[in-house]
């Protein structure tokens, strides 16, 4: 009983901690170069993929 409740704990502890959306934001998903910047110097979840080239400037192909 006692592993049953530490792995229900565990598991709804995992479920919250990640977002739904960590790591799915692509450059599609943005209307302009500038929207897209704004999110990849917030440092929200997923930011690191919209800098392919990893200069600093995300998603430059909307520009």
């Amino acid at each position: 009983m006692k592993n049953i409740i530490v792995c229900a704990v565990s598991s709804i502890i995992l479920l919250t901690a990640v977002p739904a959306n960590a790591g799915g934001v692509v450059c599609a998903d943005f209307g302009s170069q500038a929207e897209a910047q704004a999110y990849f110097n917030a440092k929200k979840a997923g930011y690191t993929r919209l800098d392919r080239d990893k200069d600093g400037i995300a998603c430059e192909a909307l520009r």
